[in-house]
């Protein structure tokens, strides 16, 4: 019996080893939602999946249904998130964003607003223009839009600032003021969601 393909485009939010070769991965996917997928071999030296499939890579992916969890059959990386991968101090935020997203979204469900979202967020921080001094109030407000989004966070104080999809410098700059409350907003609502 042939197995159907699933190709779609993701992001991988985080991996762990299995055995001695293969990887398991957590994919927030355009189609799926999040999936749980392993690679096979792909810590072995000849793995062309290998580079491709690298925590917080853009990608094009294609699933296959197994018994327990998805199987990559192939994957290329996107030309997203690459400024990103190559900066330590805008790859910190990513992760923490993509943790937060881990802690929030559970099971096969697509989510094309959250989707976008990050894809807006990778394609900001490609530009390479946040002022070092914004990062954090940057990193708050994607954490804020997400939670709204989901419905943990009441969205009346941040209202202008989550009522677009858009970046720039200088909404980073108005929200500064806001940052250290959004911080304290964040973390009880996490803590009141028991996240």
């Amino acid at each position: 019996m042939a197995h159907h393909i699933y190709h779609t485009r993701g992001i991988i939010l985080g991996s762990v080893p299995i055995g001695e070769s293969n990887r398991f991965y957590k994919i927030f996917t355009e189609e799926l939602g999040l999936v749980g997928a392993s690679a096979q071999a792909i810590r072995e030296g000849k793995s062309k999946l290998r580079y491709a499939l690298q925590n917080y890579s853009w990608i094009f992916v294609d699933l296959v249904r197994g018994k327990e969890v998805w199987r990559i059959t192939s994957a290329r990386e996107e030309d997203v998130g690459v400024v990103v991968k190559h900066n330590g101090n805008l790859l910190k935020p990513f992760a923490r964003i993509c943790a937060l997203v881990l802690r929030l979204v559970h099971g096969e469900v697509r989510d094309d607003a959250l989707f976008q979202e990050l894809l807006n967020v990778a394609k900001f921080l490609d530009l390479g223009i946040i002022p070092g001094k914004l990062v954090a109030s940057f990193e708050a407000l994607v954490a804020v839009r997400i939670l709204v989004q989901q419905g943990y966070l009441e969205p009346i104080p941040y209202q202008k600032y989550v009522n677009t999809r858009e970046f720039s410098v200088e909404m980073l700059e108005a929200f500064e003021p806001l940052c250290a409350q959004a911080i304290i907003d964040i973390n009880n609502a996490l803590h009141e969601s028991h996240l």
